[in-house]
């Protein structure tokens, strides 16, 4: 945008369903996962955000608050992944595209799948995901991409982003508002998250969460051994919580969740989740993972 509020792009219009996203983002995994257990075909493109793509202006343009995902349905555009995956759920739903919330289960069922979606939306993946890597010695076996080098790259931009967004902002009339609030809110953060008591505080919420879930797992008993979370088939709730395992594990914090029969019914849900083809295809194995990092951090 102009800065003199003339609109300065124009949204390319494609067929079919295009998905501005981030692999590496929490909030893009769960829609790619949601796309994938719909069997939707999507055209992608990345925007990188360990280069900052997510503020350069023609993304704003697209989404004001510079966040990822953002789902392109030929001429319409749908910000924020709980957004996103209601509209597929209200606008894909053929015989050959499963419904995320079943219709055809009862009323129990569907209350039970929107519950466990509202809980496991209340985890605080972003201050869970800064405060690991601004505590990093209470993290056991990290794994890509929240590897070392990444760890501390990343610790650097967390205490870097106020004052770059401050910067951007600037440059950004239009959303200056937006952005100064969010650079405001990232300078919030950093400071709360590098106090190891505040980050405790984050890791008690999870286990608020994890213990209902872990709850309603162990009812999984005798004719319901092979359910999922609310269901026997797999759920938007399912995708929420799949996603949420995957960010703890990838940090190092399985210890402090469920590993050591802590939590044992999560356990054994997260190794059989991982067996599903859409979590294979958000969650690619840790070679191509690593390579898509390393080339994603290369000249910054």
């Amino acid at each position: 945008m102009s800065k003199n509020g003339e609109v300065g792009f124009k949204i390319a219009v494609a067929d079919g369903l295009l998905l501005y996203y981030d692999q590496f983002s929490f909030y893009s995994q769960k829609v790619v996962m949601a796309l994938h257990e719909k069997n939707l075909p999507f055209d992608s493109k990345r925007v990188n955000l360990t280069k900052t793509e997510q503020y350069q202006p023609w993304f704003l343009y697209l989404n004001p608050r510079g966040e990822v995902p953002v789902l392109q349905d030929t001429g319409k555009i749908i910000v924020d992944s709980a957004n996103i995956i209601n509209y597929l759920e209200d606008n894909f739903n053929h015989w050959d595209t499963p419904r995320l919330i079943p219709m055809d289960q009862g009323p129990e069922v569907r209350q039970r799948v929107t519950h466990f979606r509202h809980v496991l939306q209340k985890a605080p993946a972003g201050m869970l995901t800064t405060g690991a890597v601004l505590n990093q010695h209470l993290l056991q076996n990290p794994k890509t991409p929240f590897i070392g080098p990444v760890r501390k790259s990343l610790a650097k931009a967390e205490k870097n982003a106020g004052s770059k967004l401050r910067k951007i902002a600037d440059n950004n009339p239009d959303v200056k508002e937006v952005l100064l609030k969010k650079a405001e809110e990232s300078e919030e953060r950093y400071m709360k998250l590098c106090v190891e008591r505040n980050f405790r505080g984050v890791l008690e919420q999870v286990h608020v969460i994890l213990e209902e879930v872990e709850a309603e797992l162990a009812k999984h008993t005798r004719d319901k051994e092979d359910w999922w979370l609310c269901s026997s088939r797999f759920t938007i709730a399912d995708v929420e919580l799949a996603v949420l395992l995957a960010r703890i594990s990838q940090l190092g914090l399985e210890y402090v969740f469920w590993s050591g029969g802590r939590r044992p019914s999560i356990e054994k849900y997260y190794e059989r989740v991982k067996l599903r083809d859409s979590y294979k295809k958000t969650f690619p194995g840790t070679l191509v993972m690593f390579k898509t990092l390393f080339m994603s951090m290369v000249v910054r």
